[in-house]
């Protein structure tokens, strides 16, 4: 899947309105796994991320600085251009392991998920994008074992 492809299935998600008044700013505390054709465009700020299947490449908070694309009011300056973890989040899909299903979660760090402002239609309509898209399986097992918080609550499964 192209980079460009991508971004055009998900240029719906605009969390502007939701995020602006959040002073958690996931940008300060967590970083955003980079799907493999987005590695050369981030290459220069990115970093890898060890899992038990190996590494992946990602972009965002590390060592306790926040991602170096947010500006001093706390704004992505790469917004119409983020990568894709960073634009469904804080919907999150992994693969389990046992069924080969993939799973989404809705990531309850996310203040706006906590009280209940991020759409169910929302999340319908990213489910109903990414499963148009092919995401590689190894990637996505790599992806799933990435350390996060997983303060997650599942709301949907699929067969790929």
């Amino acid at each position: 899947m192209s980079r460009l492809k991508t971004r055009y299935l998900f240029n719906f998600v605009d969390f502007g309105s939701i995020c602006s008044n959040c002073n958690v700013n996931c940008c300060k505390r967590f970083y955003a796994i980079l799907l493999p054709e987005e590695e050369e465009e981030f290459s220069q700020n990115s970093f890898m991320v060890e899992t038990e299947l190996g590494c992946i490449k990602a972009i965002g908070s590390r060592n306790g600085e926040p991602c170096p694309f947010l500006d001093g009011n706390g704004r992505c300056k790469i917004y119409s251009n983020r990568p894709l973890d960073c634009r469904i989040w804080p919907v999150i899909i992994y693969y389990d392991f046992k069924t080969g299903e993939r799973v989404v979660y809705l990531d309850l760090d996310c203040p706006a998920v906590s009280k209940g402002l991020v759409p169910r239609e929302f999340v319908e309509r990213v489910v109903e994008e990414f499963r148009k898209i092919h995401i590689d399986e190894e990637w996505l097992k790599k992806y799933t074992l990435a350390p996060w918080p997983n303060h997650l609550v599942e709301i949907y499964r699929f067969k790929k």
